[in-house]
């Protein structure tokens, strides 16, 4: 079994636990050693019985444990998977045993699918992308690195997402439409035209309030 440790002890790290133990339950093949959070972040001394720490050393025994990356907001995603590569980890594809993945699905490294995701077929998931409880992502669709999938949002065929997008609970992209680097959709919107990179958009239609010029 190899050493796996979650970085982020929030409720993201701990559904990430919950699929380790669902793999697991099928054929053992990660120890989870603990939970990591960066320096001078308050902490609990344990999360569901295993412990925290601010330097994953601490509880790696002997070897580099590999990491899953359970921390929501794309850039900081982003800063952490580059600091914690260049030291030697390695991060692996969890997706829960109750998702479903069809054919010719490319998953990159440090992808995390929760249960009830379903990808149909002819997608491009890139590195570090998270796929939330029961979010569906189309045919042909490509989701940049570092993007968020998060619950119940749809995900149409022929969709494009450019790196660290944000997509909201329960959000609809129809098909074909293409969404820019850095952008946030807020929950529940249903995006119908193709957004510009670092702008916030919501509603039905999703509608832009704020772009890379004037959001803070």
């Amino acid at each position: 079994m190899r050493d796996i440790a979650i970085y982020g002890c929030g409720g993201f790290g701990r559904e990430v636990l919950q699929i380790i133990h669902a793999l697991n339950a099928q054929v053992p093949q990660w120890n989870c050693i603990g939970f990591v959070v960066d320096p001078g972040i308050a902490h609990p001394e344990t999360v569901h019985g295993l412990p925290v720490v601010d330097d994953v050393a601490r509880i790696e025994r002997g070897t580099r444990a590999d990491l899953a990356i359970a921390i929501g907001a794309p850039a900081v995603r982003r800063r952490i998977a580059e600091r914690m590569g260049a030291l030697g980890h390695a991060f692996p594809v969890l997706v829960h045993p109750r998702a479903w993945i069809g054919a010719q699905v490319d998953l990159a490294e440090g992808v995390l699918i929760c249960a009830g995701a379903c990808l149909t077929t002819d997608i491009t998931v890139a590195a570090h992308v998270h796929i939330n409880l029961c979010a569906t992502v189309g045919h042909d669709a490509v989701l940049g690195a570092y993007s968020t999938i998060s619950p119940g949002a749809n995900i149409s065929g022929y969709v494009a997402l450019g790196e660290g997008v944000d997509i909201g609970t329960g959000v609809t992209v129809i098909q074909g439409v293409a969404i820019g680097e850095g952008a946030v959709i807020g929950a529940g919107a249903a995006v119908v035209r193709t957004l510009p990179p670092h702008c916030t958009a919501v509603g039905v239609p999703a509608k832009i309030i704020k772009t890379g010029a004037d959001r803070s």
